[in-house]
């Protein structure tokens, strides 16, 4: 991590339940390091290439990007971690969902909501999720649960240089 980068402002929240549909990826964290094996690039580009979130149906906020990692296993151990990974957006039913798309629903749950950048990306996101893993649980606002985390990206996530976005990192209440 860049030793000049701050955490980002936080804020304990609670949301209620929503439900995101999109792109599903399994991710082995080892593999994001190299381009060749990592599939959250290739999924952003699929996604935004395709323009996919053109074939969401019941958006609740057009092109705001949302990007939610569940699933988790050997959520403690950063070499062997795996999770999976939905790239879409928020809407407001499912119906009529595309082939290749998913659903995943989220409980209504307590998270500690990061406000971070602006920064390149992917550099901005990098740095935002490297400032975790030395937060206390007092400044997390609760211990990590490890259930759901993600992503938003604000209508213009193609302004690439200096952008602003919300992490979000499911805790326990």
């Amino acid at each position: 991590m860049d030793p000049q980068a701050q955490v980002p402002t936080r804020t304990v929240v609670e949301l209620p339940t929503f439900t995101i549909v999109g792109l599903v990826r399994n991710i082995i964290q080892k593999e994001e390091q190299d381009p060749k094996t990592g599939q959250i690039g290739k999924a952003y580009e699929e996604y935004f290439d395709k323009q996919i979130h053109d074939k969401i149906p019941h958006r609740l906020y057009p092109k705001r990007t949302y990007c939610m990692y569940y699933e988790y296993q050997n959520a403690e151990n950063q070499e062997e971690i795996r999770y999976k990974m939905v790239l879409g957006e928020m809407v407001s039913q499912v119906t009529d969902l595309p082939e290749g798309l998913v659903a995943v629903k989220v409980p209504a749950h307590h998270f500690c909501r990061f406000d971070c950048g602006p920064g390149p990306i992917p550099k901005v996101v990098i740095d935002a999720w490297q400032s975790l893993p030395n937060l206390t649980p007092e400044e997390f606002g609760g211990v990590r649960s490890h259930d759901f985390d993600f992503e938003v990206y604000p209508e213009d996530i193609n302004l690439k240089e200096n952008i602003k976005f919300e992490l979000f990192i499911g805790i326990q209440k």
